[in-house]
């Protein structure tokens, strides 16, 4: 069951109780656009009861209108999520880091107060963007079996398809590669970006093929990612500080040959 609570109309404020059905995450979704048809921007307020659960018809309602949002992403403004369930919040986290331009919080029942004058405050307005620039820019090596690259902004659509065409003649080429990342200003991907056959089929040939891959300046939660990931799978990697970024040049075996564009 879900009920509308009252809100400043620049916020969409519901709990959630019991059973959820696809009618109750209709009847979110359409507060929701009710909000945004009133307001530039708006936030999100969700309590969730201990004893919620979803329906099959609900859990997949939910999915589905999660992402037919992607284009409203930049029009909401704060996300707060009130629960002691764990795998919703762990389900908050992650869509926290892939809409990297909204402020997703988790709240445990007790701050439900706070969560919810954090959630009320007044959006920001719209930022105006500036022409769309690449956000990932490959680097120049001083060896053939070596690809590197920097991360500079956002990774579009066309900043992966750009990596498939320039890594994937290096993977069919070489039975070893290195790999160098430098992330200078990582600001999250677009979700589209990562629906890409090419993209998963360059992911498979690099898990056999790629034998080091050292990460420079990588962001905290990227650090505890990377060493959580890198336990399972074949290729070593290593992070290195900014500090450190000739060391990861000399652990890979090259030079960077040119500065990027």
């Amino acid at each position: 069951m879900l009920e509308i609570l009252d809100s400043p109309k620049h916020l969409a404020a519901m709990k959630i109780s019991g059973e959820i059905s696809a009618a109750d995450i209709e009847n979110g979704s359409n507060l929701i656009d009710e909000r945004l048809l009133a307001s530039e921007r708006v936030s999100i307020f969700a309590e969730v009861d201990a004893g919620a659960a979803y329906t099959f018809e609900g859990l997949f309602k939910d999915i589905v209108d999660g992402l037919g949002r992607i284009n409203d992403r930049k029009r909401i403004y704060r996300a707060a999520l009130v629960t002691d369930k764990g795998w919703m919040a762990a389900i908050a986290r992650v869509e926290g880091i892939v809409f990297s331009s909204i402020d997703v919080r988790v709240f445990a029942p007790a701050e439900r107060d706070r969560a919810f004058a954090w959630a009320s405050e007044e959006p920001a307005p719209v930022a105006v963007e500036a022409a769309a620039s690449a956000g990932l820019r490959l680097i120049g090596t001083t060896s053939e079996n070596i690809f590197a690259y920097e991360v500079v902004g956002r990774l579009s659509d066309g900043d992966l398809k750009m990596a498939v065409k320039e890594f994937m003649p290096l993977l069919d080429k070489h039975d070893s590669i290195n790999v160098l990342a430098r992330i200078k200003n990582y600001d999250g991907f677009d979700l589209t970006s990562i629906l890409n056959d090419d993209l998963y089929r360059m992911k498979y040939k690099a898990l056999s093929k790629v034998t080091k891959y050292a990460v420079v300046g990588p962001k905290p939660w990227m650090r505890n990612f990377i060493e959580l990931v890198s336990g399972i799978v074949k290729t070593e990697i290593r992070i290195f500080d900014e500090t450190d970024e000739e060391a990861a040049w000399d652990w890979i075996g090259g030079k960077q040959a040119s500065l990027p564009a």
